[in-house]
């Protein structure tokens, strides 16, 4: 799916003093398939644009078009049906449920057809290496065995976009490279749009395209 922004900008209230402006007039077009690295300092509003673009949040002005469609203008039964049959997300952390294996967690963003998307989660479970792990509890897990079962929840919808912040900013390198390998190589089977935010210039370098973010702004 295409992405496009026409002046992006989010301001957040403060109780004293102006608003914080955090996004400031970002324009930028992201052709379906690619996949895109945003990068730059901390806090300045990387995760905030992929929240935005993953219709999380709503900006303060300017527009977001997903398929060439105005998002924001949409009401929110639209804007939730776009989330949950188009998107997915990966985070740092995993956000797993403690009181639910591992299948259990995957099938959570299509609970209300579980049964018929278990034969769907135990192929994505084999595709991630945790096919042994079904009925495994989240804390029975290694912290890569916890991320690789984020990932499978993310593609469980088989979403055309996936916005990762961070996603492997809480592992430690060699695992962090199985993980970036695996979400690389799925995006790529299924034609993902892929965005991600990192610090990891290695990770980075393997997008097909870089934007940075500084100061709330695109820069070169």
């Amino acid at each position: 799916m295409k992405i496009q922004t026409k002046n992006l900008n989010k301001d957040y209230i403060q109780k004293k003093g102006p608003s914080l402006k955090v996004l400031k007039d970002i324009n930028l077009e992201i052709q379906p398939g690619q996949k895109v690295a945003l990068i730059g300092p901390s806090g300045a509003g990387k995760s905030t644009l992929i929240h935005i673009l993953g219709l999380m949040d709503a900006p303060t002005s300017g527009k977001v078009f997903i398929d060439g469609v105005d998002c924001f203008l949409m009401n929110n039964r639209y804007l939730c049906d776009m989330r949950k049959e188009n998107i997915g997300f990966l985070f740092q952390f995993h956000y797993l449920l403690p009181d639910f294996t591992v299948l259990e967690n995957i099938l959570i963003p299509v609970w209300k057809n579980k049964v018929a998307k278990q034969k769907h989660a135990l192929e994505i479970l084999e595709q991630v290496g945790l096919s042994s792990k079904t009925n495994s509890f989240p804390n029975e897990l290694s912290g890569g065995q916890q991320q690789r079962a984020a990932l499978a929840r993310t593609l469980i919808n088989t979403p055309k976009i996936i916005f990762a912040d961070e996603p492997t900013g809480n592992l430690d390198r060699a695992i962090g490279i199985d993980i970036e390998n695996l979400l690389f190589d799925l995006s790529t089977n299924l034609g993902t749009t892929l965005v991600l935010v990192t610090h990891n210039q290695e990770l980075a370098f393997r997008a097909d395209r870089i934007i940075n973010i500084v100061d709330g702004k695109m820069v070169r």
